[in-house]
């Protein structure tokens, strides 16, 4: 009876976890369906404006993360050729991506920013700011911390929000590579009056380690985003800090700041609804597992295996075909398969 108590128990907190999670809708969630339309439940609209945007269509592949297509910048020209798809900025275009409307989330109020992205560096192996959300007047000066830009940091294989341009950054150290062509669920979090130190970024999931703002006391800074249109992939105004080369996919702006459960349930969403990138056989066993949990797929080859707890925290990290589990707690633990660009994720049951 006490086996079954402890199950149920934590078949109970899975279940609240997840549910909570749904109840959070984002402001933006933009599919890319070969399109612009927001499947969220906030009112934004987003398309190409720009002085030079009329017949400016978007570069869409179906090398996709979520729905059937994402953006693919590689398809966009460089900054000398005419025959772009999409203006980068600089050179006197400006064509972006952008919300019609201006975001309500200002000042410092709380927010979630989270994207897929794939970079393959395609143009520029020195700019170390390609951004993936703009939120903020481009134009706000040095000083102001009108503007947050969430960017993907080639030179450093970083990510990092970059606050009123290159005034200040604050981003994550850990040294993953993510420039591996590969897909990878880009997110941050800041609380509503919180302060940069505050700041959490995630990487596929999990929670990463900062460099609290780059020292010298940014930690404590507040910021104060203007009210502005949203911007995707470009950060509005004529500079060179555009996503290049690789892809953008399932953009989410949430106004709260979520839970890192909260986080791997988005990252696990996204996944998990994707049939092309689903593994098509996949067996787990025992389930429920004494020691070691055995993994089989079509090809077996040698698999990238990461374990989390439900609160979202990393447990093991390992390779192959099976994962020792013997030295955890009873309970539920969701196992992360990757074979090459297939992830499943799985929820196992330890005895």
């Amino acid at each position: 009876m006490k086996k079954l108590l402890k199950k149920l128990s934590f078949v109970a907190i899975l279940f609240l976890t997840f549910a909570t999670v749904q109840a959070q809708t984002p402001v933006v969630h933009l599919k890319f369906d070969n399109n612009l339309n927001n499947d969220g439940s906030g009112s934004l609209a987003f398309e190409v404006g720009g002085a030079n945007s009329a017949g400016v269509t978007v570069p869409y592949s179906a090398n996709n993360i979520e729905g059937s297509a994402a953006i693919n910048f590689t398809l966009i020209g460089d900054d000398t050729d005419p025959s772009y798809n999409l203006i980068q900025n600089g050179g006197g275009f400006d064509a972006q991506i952008r919300s019609t409307t201006n975001s309500s989330i200002t000042g410092s109020d709380a927010r979630t920013v989270s994207a897929w992205v794939r970079y393959d560096d395609r143009l520029d192996t020195t700019n170390g700011s390609h951004t993936i959300v703009n939120m903020g007047d481009p134009a706000a000066p040095g000083g102001s911390y009108g503007r947050t830009t969430f960017t993907f940091a080639a030179a450093n294989n970083e990510i990092q929000l970059g606050v009123s341009g290159a005034n200040l950054k604050h981003f994550y150290t850990n040294g993953e590579d993510i420039e591996d062509l590969g897909w990878h669920h880009v997110a941050y979090t800041y609380p509503s009056a919180g302060t940069l130190g505050d700041i959490v970024y995630y990487l596929d999931g999990v929670a990463v380690d900062d460099n609290d703002a780059g020292g010298g006391g940014n930690e404590n800074i507040v910021l104060s985003t203007t009210a502005d249109k949203i911007y995707i992939g470009t950060r509005g105004n004529n500079t060179t800090k555009w996503f290049d080369g690789g892809g953008i996919d399932d953009v989410r702006i949430f106004d709260v700041e979520l839970t890192a459960a909260q986080m791997l349930n988005v990252y696990n969403e996204n996944v998990l609804s994707i049939a092309g990138f689903a593994f098509g056989e996949l067996k787990a066993y025992p389930n429920e597992v004494v020691d070691f949990l055995q993994i089989e797929t079509a090809s077996n080859n040698s698999l990238e295996i990461n374990v989390f707890d439900i609160t979202g925290k990393a447990i093991i990290k390992t390779s192959g075909n099976s994962v020792d589990m013997s030295s955890l707690n009873s309970g539920l633990y969701i196992v992360k398969v990757r074979e090459d660009n297939k992830v499943a994720n799985l929820k196992i049951l330890k005895k």
